[in-house]
């Protein structure tokens, strides 16, 4: 699949939709953050237990699934949800495939396929409206908790 080029109208088009949902202040902070910051977290970091913590349990309420069924379950829900954790995690968090694969009790294959999978979802938003609509929710919520570190 080949990557979009893209130019300083995206940017400022990107820009301007954070600014709409986060608000000038916490776009700044969070842009602040990871100009300062290559990592948000690293894996022996307890910021990145926190942020894998909010990730799970959001995802658990806002794909409205059972807690107990969440890391076994081959619904299409469950796995949407657990593929959206998966995407935040490894995006926002140093942590490895491997030791996500281990957070959730999957093979380290099976992270890394559904991990991509989830990029290329969310490459063609318009193809599945109902998991980018739960996942963005997810996501801004991590993004929001994100930029309120350390403030």
């Amino acid at each position: 699949m080949k990557s979009k080029e893209f130019n300083y109208r995206d940017l400022q088009d990107h820009i301007e939709v954070m600014i709409g949902k986060f608000g000038l202040q916490n776009s700044v902070k969070f842009l602040g953050r990871l100009i300062d910051n290559t990592e948000v977290a690293s894996d022996k970091d307890a910021r990145a237990k926190e942020i894998v913590e909010l990730t799970i349990a959001k995802s658990i309420e806002v794909f409205d699934l059972e807690k107990d069924k969440f890391y076994q379950s081959d619904l299409t829900e469950y796995k949407d949800a657990r593929m959206s954790c998966y995407y935040i995690i490894h995006k926002y968090t140093q942590i490895s495939y491997g030791r996500i694969s281990e957070i959730f009790q999957q093979k380290k294959r099976s992270v890394w396929y559904f991990q991509s999978k989830c990029e290329e979802m969310i490459s063609i938003p318009k193809f599945y409206p109902k998991f980018m609509s739960l996942h963005t929710i997810v996501e801004n919520y991590i993004i929001n908790h994100i930029s309120n570190l350390n403030s």
